[in-house]
């Protein structure tokens, strides 16, 4: 679509002294204006509103001289460049710029660099999506980003990466974060926000979680291997109990430092800020499930050092090291890490009953956080009654 011109007079309705007021340049495209000086100052008896231009025939031939060496420039712009935005009439204004308009990705790729005070988490997600973006176009230009681009990225994703809903739905919701720091940057109109029409899907998902008996089998396990994969499995292991006996998510199991631990005349003690939510929270390891989290942390601890506790194991080695413990233990599920703190929940649910208690320990800042854990634990007493009584006929 072509740039439409129009002539504007006294647009902002302000008439400067000696009563007149400047004639501008109106650059329309696709939902978004632009407005340029002809540095032309006249009255109001000097502008003709129905032909929108000036009355005098000299004048009224300079004008549009002007408005076709901004036509001129759009032609000679899009012969070059495939494509064109009222962002561009900035190299036609400043010549010595570079007419080298920045794309999509060249604009992700500059914003990343600025998201330095995020989160470790966080910004490996927005570094991943930007990777996958790549893999599913090399350069992406403003233009590309439609309706149908962001369909043909979820089938990439889901059909050539083979990810599933929700993993392709976090993915989305970094894409749209910088295409709205880009339409705040007037680097998109807001009206070609491609996100205004595409709606997100999510899945919700099973809450797995182990029971007592299931837990101790993997405590008691004993692993035959090469000393290096002994020690990596019994790590994984141990990381994973203690998250299951605390509650901890992987960020703050993996960030802990010994120097976070203390010892007191009862015994060890966790105080840590969580990496998701920033607060502050205590675990009293002796306390906790007849201590086993402080034996846990016993094999490792090395005093008031900085060094994390579970050096080396980073998300994705765990969840390896998980599948192969739990086919040892012989438990039919697939274990990750993350069922040890819903473990946590409904463990401590189970032996307390006290559904606050179980929301302050999680650090759950809404109460509906906690229900899942009281309807598990309810689904299980239930299917328990159900093995002893029958029901009545």
């Amino acid at each position: 679509m072509k740039v439409q011109y129009t002539l504007v007079f006294n647009r902002k309705k302000d008439l400067a002294a000696k009563g007149k007021s400047l004639v501008q340049i109106q650059a329309y495209l696709e939902g978004g204006r632009r407005y340029f000086s002809t540095k032309l100052y006249l009255t109001q008896k000097e502008w003709d509103s129905k032909k929108a231009t000036c009355k005098d025939p000299y004048l009224a031939k300079a004008l549009r001289d002007r408005v076709s060496e901004f036509e001129q420039f759009e032609v000679e712009f899009r012969a070059l460049n495939k494509r064109f935005s009222l962002s561009d009439f900035d190299f036609f204004l400043n010549p010595s710029k570079k007419q080298v308009p920045i794309s999509f990705t060249q604009f992700f790729k500059k914003q990343l660099q600025k998201e330095s005070h995020l989160k470790k988490g966080t910004l490996v997600n927005q570094e991943n999506t930007l990777k996958k973006l790549i893999e599913f176009q090399h350069n992406i230009a403003f233009e590309d980003l439609d309706y149908c681009f962001l369909q043909d990225f979820e089938i990439f994703l889901r059909n050539e990466k083979k990810l599933k809903t929700n993993t392709i739905e976090k993915y989305h919701r970094q894409l749209r974060k910088y295409i709205n720091l880009a339409i705040k940057q007037d680097l998109l109109p807001i009206e070609k926000n491609p996100y205004r029409l595409f709606k997100l899907s999510k899945e919700e998902t099973d809450t797995l979680f182990l029971l007592p008996e299931e837990r101790d089998k993997i405590e008691q396990l004993n692993f035959d291997s090469t000393p290096e994969e002994k020690d990596q499995l019994e790590m994984a292991r141990d990381m994973f109990l203690f998250a299951c006996y605390t509650g901890l998510r992987f960020s703050d199991c993996y960030n802990m430092k010994n120097s976070s631990i203390s010892k007191t005349n009862q015994g060890l003690l966790l105080k840590y800020k969580a990496q998701k939510t920033e607060k502050i929270g205590y675990k009293p390891l002796y306390l906790l499930f007849d201590g086993k989290p402080q034996k846990i942390i016993l094999k490792y601890y090395s005093g008031s050092s900085e060094k994390r506790v579970f050096k080396g194991m980073t998300n994705t080695k765990v969840n390896k090291c998980l599948k192969v413990i739990a086919k040892l233990a012989r438990i039919p599920k697939k274990l990750y890490f993350k069922a040890s703190r819903d473990t946590f929940g409904t463990s401590l649910y189970m032996l307390s009953g006290d559904d606050k208690l179980v929301q302050k320990q999680l650090q759950h800042t809404k109460r509906e956080q906690t229900d899942k854990y009281v309807h598990l634990v309810e689904q299980i007493q239930h299917e328990g009654l159900q093995k002893i009584f029958k029901p009545c006929q």
